[in-house]
């Protein structure tokens, strides 16, 4: 439709009108229209999660022998869940198509910002994709609910790697709002179930030692929420390299969605 319209604005409309009549879009509020009162940045992550799960059962259900759309979108993740009062462990394969960046502690970034050095979009990458969760759950062993802590060893990533910016708070606005904070490209190793992620020097080293393989993603779209003030309101904006576009199903690309633009 973009191609027809030749420059011109242009409506998704057969996908708007089958995206609204989705039961499952309804129930979990990602229509404007039925649930006014949830942020735009909240929703619209949310609706990038149910369009990537959405694709990847669908294909399923197409090709129910074949595994491409997975290994096009999906993470292949270990989950090991220890039960703080037995010791009991359970091991479980998690496919996730997109990740959620969480953000170092308050006291944690202030430190840091102390220190003048605050942490790199790699870093926080890192930390997101292997991240350790405290919970409460049930332990088949104990037959209660117990304290469980979960680790995650990570198997293989995918060549279309998309990740939900989840900036809640001030410190993240400000990690954002720095110039240069987001690379252009990033390069991730996995070994032995490690997820080692690198950019700028750091990169660049990795690649000319040629010691292991670096899989190297470019940043080619964001979803951005433009709120310039109080009595204006909200509205959601992509921003989408055209360059790299025609390649994305022949070399690693990069996606981030719902950063948010300070005005």
């Amino acid at each position: 439709m973009l191609e027809k319209a030749a420059g011109r604005n242009c409506q998704a409309t057969n996908f708007l009108k089958t995206f609204s009549n989705n039961s499952s879009a309804a129930s979990l509020n990602l229509l404007e229209e039925v649930s006014p009162g949830i942020a735009l940045t909240t929703m619209i992550q949310s609706v990038n999660r149910f369009l990537l799960d959405k694709f990847a059962a669908d294909y399923r259900q197409m090709s129910p022998q074949a595994r491409h759309m997975e290994q096009m979108l999906a993470t292949k993740v270990t989950a090991t869940i220890r039960c703080a009062h037995c010791t009991n462990e359970q091991m479980r394969p998690e496919d996730p198509c997109v990740h959620d960046l969480i953000y170092p502690q308050r006291n944690n970034m202030r430190n840091a910002q102390r220190a003048i050095s605050r942490p790199t979009f790699s870093q926080i990458l890192k930390a997101s994709v292997e991240r350790q969760e405290q919970t409460r759950g049930w332990c088949p062993r104990c037959k209660r609910y117990q304290q469980l802590s979960t680790r995650k060893q990570v198997q293989s990533i995918p060549a279309v790697l998309m990740i939900n910016a989840a900036i809640h708070g001030t410190e993240a606005k400000q990690l954002w709002a720095t110039p240069n904070w987001l690379p252009q490209e990033i390069g991730i190793i996995v070994a032995e179930g490690q997820f080692y992620c690198y950019e700028g020097q750091d990169l660049k080293l990795h690649i000319q030692r040629g010691v292991y393989n670096v899989q190297v993603y470019e940043l080619i779209g964001t979803v951005a929420d433009i709120n310039s003030g109080e009595n204006q309101k909200p509205h959601l904006v992509s921003m989408i390299d055209g360059m790299c576009l025609h390649s994305i199903f022949g070399t690693s690309n990069l996606t981030f969605d719902s950063c948010t633009i300070l005005t």
